[in-house]
């Protein structure tokens, strides 16, 4: 008469027991998800943080958020992986109380701005695309961003001028970078970087990390002229003949 022999102390079945969460399997080498066991977070795109860039822009011109605040989500925007993440940083703002599947907001446009023989200004609190298009022709453009919304912290601006003039006013702790080119033209840029805890803006964004833009294009006899804030913009206006 035979009888079962014990597993020995020492094998793996007795370590780990029948029941082990990590290592049940249903066939050789294959393991079983049980019951109870945690869902892994859902990631997510740069569409999906795109559409919470675009509502927290809208927030801040809405006035539900300061600049600072913006600044913060909009950079933990960028930083998120998960849903779980992302939720948080819109769940107390109007567009979004109780609609948490609501449609995603409109992306800002990104339609080329174009002075032909006459001169054109946008500024205000407009949303800024992560990638806009400025031309000048036989005319003069002036952006101002200084109070502009941006969707983004690193946004490009191809500024391309021909016999035309494009001004740019950034705000005082913006990085800018101009990697464009000119024939029979000029391309100038302000001196210094912003930023940093002596960037003063005067709006209660002090020692807020400002915007990077990144600016191409081309200027053939024309130019592009890059003024930052707290300077030569009363010259400018009087120039061009706005108050």
């Amino acid at each position: 008469m035979s009888s079962a022999t014990p597993e020995p102390a020492h094998s793996p079945a007795a370590r780990r027991g029948p029941t082990d969460p990590l290592t049940a399997t249903d066939a050789p080498g294959r393991l079983v998800k049980l019951p109870g066991s945690v869902e892994a977070a859902p990631r997510i795109g740069d569409a999906d943080r795109d559409r919470v860039a675009g509502v927290l822009a809208e927030a801040l011109a809405g006035g539900y958020l300061d600049p600072e605040e913006h600044a913060e989500r909009l950079e933990a925007t960028y930083a998120a992986r998960t849903e779980a993440a992302l939720l948080p940083l819109t769940a107390d703002l109007p567009a979004l109380t109780g609609e948490p599947q609501s449609s995603p907001a409109p992306a800002p446009s990104s339609e080329p701005m174009t002075a032909v023989f006459s001169k054109l200004r946008r500024g205000g609190a407009w949303p800024v695309p992560p990638h806009s298009i400025a031309e000048a022709r036989f005319g003069a453009l002036v952006l101002d961003l200084r109070q502009a919304v941006f969707t983004r912290r690193e946004v490009v601006l191809q500024a391309d001028s021909f016999c035309g003039k494009i001004v740019v006013i950034v705000p005082q702790n913006a990085h800018v970078y101009d990697t464009g080119s000119a024939l029979f033209g000029k391309r100038a840029m302000p001196g210094g970087r912003g930023g940093g805890p002596s960037a003063n803006r005067g709006d209660g964004a002090e020692g807020v990390e400002g915007p990077v833009i990144r600016i191409s294009g081309r200027s053939v006899f024309g130019k592009l002229v890059v003024i930052r804030e707290g300077g030569l913009q009363d010259q400018l206006r009087e120039w061009l003949g706005w108050s």
